[in-house]
């Protein structure tokens, strides 16, 4: 065994508190800094995508019905011809005037659910 003497005059190893604090310190800081920008650009993105898809939302949906309530209305036009139906002029246009008035507020009724009004 060695003197005490020895031992305590002996010099200690310097602390290397750049390679054992700092260091690892920056660099997790920098790590989350980048994190921080790539979760914001991700998000930023995400509501970019998500603005576009509800904004085109509505005026696919009222092209969509339009088109149904067309299609429906040329069904019974197409049912009233294969039934011969016959009916006068004037009553023909009544008709066609409420079924116009009707359309007309079905597309109101869209435009201002969807806001395209």
């Amino acid at each position: 065994e060695r003197p005490l003497s020895d031992i305590i005059g002996q010099p200690f190893t310097p602390f290397d508190h750049q390679a054992a604090v700092v260091r690892p310190f920056a660099d997790e800081s920098a790590r989350d800094a980048t994190f921080a920008q790539e979760l914001s650009a991700m998000l930023l993105d995400v509501m970019l995508e998500t603005h576009a898809w509800a904004a085109a939302r509505p005026k696919h949906e009222s092209q969509v019905a339009v088109q149904k309530f067309e299609k429906k209305i040329s069904e019974v036009m197409e049912v009233e011809k294969e039934q011969g139906i016959r009916i006068t002029d004037r009553h023909l246009e009544q008709t066609r005037e409420r079924l116009n008035d009707f359309v007309c507020s079905m597309k109101n009724a869209l435009a201002a659910l969807t806001g395209l009004g």
